[in-house]
């Protein structure tokens, strides 16, 4: 039974995961204001969150507001017309200070601006934590963390085999597992096929049989066991690096995070698969529990979370800067705007497929976070 003193606690480390997301979102929106402002384009408000308003001031021409929950947040745009983004009392606007007016280079480098801002502020992040003795997780280092399970996916290879929170896989068949990725590895190239496990359950050891699930990704089929792993209980730390080798290790382990990102959103498109993809409350409960894990380690997952958003807004539909980046071609090409009408109804369609996309991912994280509760309480009861 949870006492007051740790629900204290967890609702401290969920405070401060909230405003590691806001924090993202404001870097993101900050992007967008900066390069408005470069160009001399007016912005009417700049928000961030959503709920009851906790912060409201007007500084030179722009209304800037803090809401209790700080999930979301726009930069409303004079002469740019967007659902969802204020008012849009100035959206008509064709003065001087009118987005609709600017040439086409400005148009994109406002709407790329909050990309840029996020994966810079990844980069930035990654590079200044190596200078100072990075830590060896599993987001950065799958190669150096052992498979230890964290999360047993309902349904999967792994829950039929009996495997269980907490149990370390040492070996599979006769090949030894020396880390988390390693097992990947070899799962990724066993599909369908029924294999032993060594593992260790509280200090004893165990040998378990699995039929490893078999998934199509990128249009080969692919083993799955179906856990995820955790963090040592303890986090070994890299010695510190120099200026320039900080520089080259940051840029590189940057670059993979990327790629990572990359490749889940490709398989959520290719394959119409969720898998690795997390929505609000998968994200939420990660920063908490990243914030529990010490402020290094929170960075980290700040940077990971900050390139997926860049990541997410690429993607060419409207709601999302990737569609305003079209849109805004689209026009440069024609010569001529959009015509509202269909900006608009465009704009409604992706809003209520993406509400639903978000709906999917979001009953799927409740599933695997309640059903990972009740797995612990099933192994403490049993």
């Amino acid at each position: 039974m949870l006492t007051v003193t740790a629900l204290i606690k967890d609702a401290i480390f969920l405070i401060i995961g909230l405003f590691g997301i806001g924090f993202l979102i404001a870097v993101h929106e900050f992007g967008h204001f900066l390069f408005c402002k470069l160009f001399r384009i007016s912005t009417p408000s700049f928000s961030i969150g959503m709920g009851p308003v906790l912060f409201k001031k007007k500084i030179g021409e722009t209304v800037f507001s803090l809401s209790a929950l700080p999930i979301g947040g726009y930069v409303e745009i004079a002469g740019n017309e967007e659902v969802g983004q204020g008012e849009q009392a100035q959206s008509h606007r064709r003065d001087q200070h009118s987005f609709a007016v600017k040439p086409y280079y400005q148009k994109l480098l406002v709407m790329v601006g909050g990309i840029l801002f996020n994966l810079g502020f990844a980069y930035l992040v990654i590079i200044l934590l190596f200078m100072t003795g990075i830590p060896e997780t599993s987001i950065l280092f799958p190669e150096r963390t052992p498979a230890l399970i964290g999360q047993v996916l309902a349904g999967s290879a792994a829950e039929k085999a009996g495997l269980q929170v907490d149990d370390q896989i040492i070996q599979i068949a006769d090949t030894p597992v020396g880390s988390a990725l390693a097992l990947n590895q070899i799962i990724a190239a066993q599909p369908g096929q029924t294999v032993q496990l060594q593992v260790v359950r509280q200090q004893q050891p165990l040998t378990l049989s699995a039929t490893i699930d078999r998934v199509a990704s990128q249009g080969q089929s692919l083993g799955r066991l179906g856990v995820s792993f955790k963090e040592a209980a303890q986090l070994r730390y890299l010695a510190p690096l120099g200026p320039v080798a900080s520089l080259r290790q940051g840029v590189q382990t940057t670059n993979q995070l990327l790629y990572k990102n990359y490749l889940a959103f490709k398989n959520l498109i290719q394959n119409r698969s969720v898998d690795g993809i997390g929505g609000p409350i998968s994200v939420i409960a990660a920063t908490k529990a990243g914030a529990e894990k010490g402020f290094k380690f929170f960075l980290i997952l700040l940077a990971f979370i900050s390139i997926g958003l860049a990541v997410l807004n690429l993607i060419p539909v409207p709601i999302m800067d990737g569609g305003q980046i079209l849109f805004v071609t689209i026009e440069a090409l024609i010569g001529r705007p959009v015509p509202t009408k269909a900006r608009l109804v465009i704009h409604y369609i992706c809003w209520i497929l993406t509400l639903g996309l978000i709906a999917y991912i979001s009953f799927a994280d409740l599933k695997r976070i309640f059903w990972s509760k009740i797995s612990a309480i099933l192994k403490k009861t049993c």
